[in-house]
């Protein structure tokens, strides 16, 4: 066989072998790639994981670390849900720091004060993820493994073991090649509506029995990260981007239905008003009067721009960041699914607050994934408000 066609079935082996490693990991992932013949690491019962997390030789772009040092994970952030088949993408303004189409995107959105979408805001904000060079005791032939996670269900907690070690402990370099340590982590099974997954709930450290050598196989994450150009990612995130305004232009069509069928009903009340306003005048013949009257209604007026000018330094606020308090109900947003719940605690320091959901379950959530429950029941109390000032105006200018 000619050495061309030995190069042409490799190829082909190769996509083949690539291939089945893809549909057996479930997806293939779009913000990095996995290197050939390299599994995912999973969590899938809740059985303990003895686990080591080995240094890999920096390359371009670590957040943490410096070109050439050893360092044990890689932070990325990506925008969640983007496209036809709602993937993740890397962001390119945090990655780069040069401009992305989404984040562009998402600073218009922010400036909108009419048609403001505060849950599209915060779907749209990068997320912050890592990557690791992992080996499983329990499965020693699948080599290095790479776990990809969501920093706020690992690395905090891993960060926050470091940072409380006693002071006759050293975890620091857990992940050296050398005198390093392997994490015994503890897997406790959750049920949220109705579904079941997997957490890490704590992490010990153990002293290594046996070091490795320089050769252990780790791979370069930081060569792993895939960033789209500008123009290939705003192209994906158009097709996104045209279904919101199909979806937006049908809210502002009933949106305009609706008001003006409360208009009409305005006109209505205003007809039974004026058919009063009209005996009250047949019986002023004093034009002094209806000088007085209008002097009146001006003055009235004015008081309603005054109150207008508060009103709009209350919408103001609503536009911050709400303020958490505990008792306070709101809406977790948890995989893209929004569950309705109440604030037991919250972790200021941490921006995250404990939430007792409906069916008994209590979780911890990032500020960034809370919705606050009560900004419809404001925006009707404003519209209201408009309809009383409407009414005012219309009798003053009478």
């Amino acid at each position: 066989m000619s050495k061309r066609r030995n190069k042409q079935k490799k190829e082909r082996g190769s996509s083949a072998k690539r291939r089945a490693q893809q549909h057996k990991a479930g997806f293939e992932p779009t913000a990095f790639k996995i290197p050939e013949g390299v599994e995912l690491f999973r969590i899938q019962n809740t059985k303990a994981k003895r686990v080591d997390i080995i240094n890999y030789t920096v390359g371009k772009n670590n957040p943490w670390a410096d070109e050439g040092e050893q360092h044990y994970e890689r932070t990325y952030w990506v925008h969640r849900n983007i496209g036809a088949n709602s993937d993740s993408y890397v962001c390119r303004a945090k990655e780069l720091k040069k401009k992305c189409p989404i984040c562009e995107h998402r600073a218009n959105l922010m400036q909108d004060d009419e048609d403001r979408d505060e849950d599209l805001i915060k779907d749209l904000a990068p997320k912050e993820r890592q990557l690791f060079n992992i080996f499983d005791h329990k499965e020693k032939d699948k080599g290095i493994q790479i776990l990809d996670i969501s920093f706020h269900l690992f690395g905090k907690k891993l960060d926050n073991r470091i940072n409380t070690e006693d002071d006759d402990e050293d975890y620091e370099g857990f992940a050296e090649l050398e005198d390093g340590y392997s994490l015994r982590l503890g897997i406790e099974e959750k049920t949220f509506g109705g579904r079941t997954f997997f957490e890490v709930d704590s992490i010990d450290f153990k002293a290594r029995k046996d070091d490795y050598d320089s050769d252990v196989g780790v791979h370069s994450l930081d060569d792993l990260i895939t960033v789209l150009e500008y123009d290939e990612l705003k192209e994906i995130f158009l097709q996104t981007e045209d279904n919101e305004e199909e979806e937006t232009k049908d809210k502002k069509k009933k949106k305009k239905k609706k008001e003006k069928e409360e208009e009409e009903e305005e006109e209505e009340e205003e007809e039974e008003d004026n058919s009063d306003d009209d005996d009250w005048d047949d019986d002023s013949d004093d034009d002094s009067n209806d000088d007085d009257w209008g002097k009146d209604s001006d003055d009235t007026f004015e008081d309603d721009s005054d109150d207008d000018s508060e009103d709009d330094s209350d919408d103001d606020s609503e536009d911050e960041a709400p303020s958490w308090k505990k008792g306070m109900k709101v809406i977790a947003k948890i995989e893209g699914t929004k569950y309705p719940g109440k604030i037991t605690s919250i972790d200021t320091d941490e921006e995250e607050a404990d939430i007792k959901f409906e069916d008994g379950d209590e979780l911890t959530i990032p500020f960034d994934d809370i919705i606050k429950e009560v900004k419809k029941e404001t925006k009707k109390k404003k519209k209201e408000t408009k309809k009383k000032k409407k009414k005012k105006k219309a009798k003053g200018k009478k």
